[in-house]
């Protein structure tokens, strides 16, 4: 009581190591694996496991860096199984841990290890377990419809997320340029604008998203004329079809919308925007602006 603590204290027990304690571990441990001591490194991180059995970040360290060792060993077979299960068992406590930087990442080393050992449907119900965007599970899940289907369900699954990537990046773009914008980087600006035009036909993009760029950095700057040529532009390449096949990053994916809806998109936009935004007053009451507006409308109708 006068110490103000515990036994287990006065004892030097804790349930868990900082991240810096299990560093040091980590670093030891690669040290035994250097002097050739496979048997003495799966030895020291089991002792040190027992000493702190509900610590994580221990567990799946041990597992990674002795998972490594393992195959690399030359163990007869006998002694790569022992080594195996042993790395398993961790990984599986860690999966099953509370701390979810360190769950993720086991339950994704247990999905790979699954695959090599061609379990796959056990792999992808690890992998189902790992929340989107945590981890990157896109070439696993390609292998593993490559080897349950065939490679076309496995190109064509492929070919759905690199168009999901490529519109998002091309989204990113779009707002990191008006960030440079506002910020006053301008030349940084027309460079990120240039990059997200060359990326349209690059990826196989729909070809008005070209003129979204600098139809963006010039409402920011307010420039009428470029303003109003970049809207043109835009909402003339809109009504044109999106021939995604043409692509070869996109050619088993069906084909997508006429631009149609897209068009009206932007006229109704447009036209709320510039009834109510104020960074949009240098536009109201321009006469090229209503012949653009009064043109689409009769179109996109």
């Amino acid at each position: 009581r006068l110490l103000h603590t515990d036994l287990n204290e006065l004892l030097s027990f804790r349930e868990e190591l900082t991240e810096w304690e299990v560093g040091e571990f980590a670093r030891e441990l690669s040290e035994k694996d250097m002097e050739g001591d496979v048997d003495g490194a799966f030895s020291m991180a089991a002792e040190k496991i027992r000493e702190y059995p509900c610590c994580d970040l221990l567990l799946y360290t041990a597992a990674t860096i002795l998972g490594n060792v393992a195959t690399l060993s030359g163990a007869g077979e006998e002694k790569q199984r022992e080594y195996d299960r042993q790395i398993e068992d961790w990984l599986n406590r860690a999966a099953a841990g509370s701390q979810e930087k360190v769950r993720i990442p086991a339950v994704y080393m247990l999905a790979l290890r699954c695959m090599q050992k061609e379990e796959y449907e056990k792999a992808e119900e690890l992998l189902d377990k790992i929340p989107d965007g945590d981890m990157d599970k896109v070439l696993p899940l390609t292998t593993i419809l490559c080897r349950r289907e065939d490679a076309d369900a496995a190109a064509y699954f492929l070919q759905g997320r690199i168009l999901q990537a490529a519109t998002r990046m091309q989204s990113y773009l779009y707002r990191l340029l008006e960030l440079e914008e506002q910020a006053g980087n301008h030349r940084r600006a027309d460079e990120i604008a240039e990059i997200a035009e060359n990326m349209v036909p690059l990826f196989g993009l729909w070809p008005y998203g070209a003129a979204v760029p600098k139809l963006l950095l010039a409402i920011d700057r307010k420039d009428t004329e470029e303003c109003l040529r970049h809207l043109d532009k835009a909402l003339s390449e809109a009504q044109k079809p999106w021939e995604i096949k043409k692509s070869p990053l996109y050619c088993r994916r069906p084909e997508k919308p006429s631009g149609q809806d897209v068009g009206k998109h932007w006229i109704r936009a447009l036209l709320s925007e510039t009834e109510s935004c104020e960074e949009y007053d240098f536009l109201r009451g321009n006469e090229k602006l209503e012949k653009i507006i009064r043109t689409y409308a009769e179109k996109f109708t």
